[in-house]
């Protein structure tokens, strides 16, 4: 019988050492929450000797224009600030149907494996295109993003949310006023700030944590 239950035991032990191949320093695993290991295909680098993309690895950029963004950079409008829990939910969320976007506001370079990525199931519209200048220079093709890709309707150019996707706007991070110009521009075209969700830790946030990124 003890021969049975040390058997037991050594296999155990065996798969966990098993399950646990690859990950930090000390066989822990490096998990999003506790217990949860992957979220709408998203993980954390498993190597405790990562370090950071040396694109997000600069701590002094001149400022202006990058300069720190406030926690709350658009009051008296109530765009939550969020973090990178909520950007994860979000995802799975979508995959299941919610009518939201997690859109990468930075321009397509960015976007690149080489400047480190984006986060897998966001979408790359750039700031340039939803900016102030944007609306002034081409409005028409402002609301051609609206309609086609936000869920807006518009009729004798009147706007109508109802329908409008929750929309998750990020850039490089910290210092970036890219996705604060997108979400800026949102709003004076109506854009319902309920509807509004800025990450402010951006990319280099999320590389600091080691979680997953796409780029070609």
């Amino acid at each position: 019988m003890k021969i049975k239950l040390l058997f037991i035991a050594l296999t155990a032990l065996f798969l966990t050492a098993c399950n646990t191949t690859g990950n930090a320093k000390g066989g822990k695993p490096v998990g999003i929450v506790k217990g949860v290991m992957e979220v709408a295909g998203i993980t954390r680098n498993q190597d405790g000797k990562n370090t950071i993309h040396p694109a997000f690895a600069k701590t002094s950029r001149p400022c202006p224009p990058f300069c720190i963004q406030p926690q709350h950079p658009f009051a008296p409008a109530a765009v939550d600030t969020v973090t990178e829990l909520d950007i994860i939910h979000a995802l799975r969320d979508i995959a299941n149907g919610a009518n939201a976007m997690v859109i990468d506001a930075r321009t397509p370079i960015w976007t690149t494996a080489k400047k480190g990525g984006t986060i897998k199931g966001s979408v790359n519209i750039s700031f340039k295109k939803l900016n102030s200048k944007a609306v002034a220079k081409d409005p028409d093709a402002v609301i051609e993003i609206l309609t086609s890709k936000f869920g807006v309707t518009e009729q004798d150019g009147v706007f109508n949310f109802t329908k409008a996707k929750t929309l998750y706007l990020f850039c490089n991070g910290l210092w970036c006023g890219q996705s604060p110009a997108a979400i800026r521009a949102l709003l004076s075209l109506g854009y319902p700030d309920s509807k509004l969700k800025y990450y402010r830790g951006g990319m280099n946030a999320w590389h600091s944590l080691g979680l997953s990124t796409v780029g070609k």
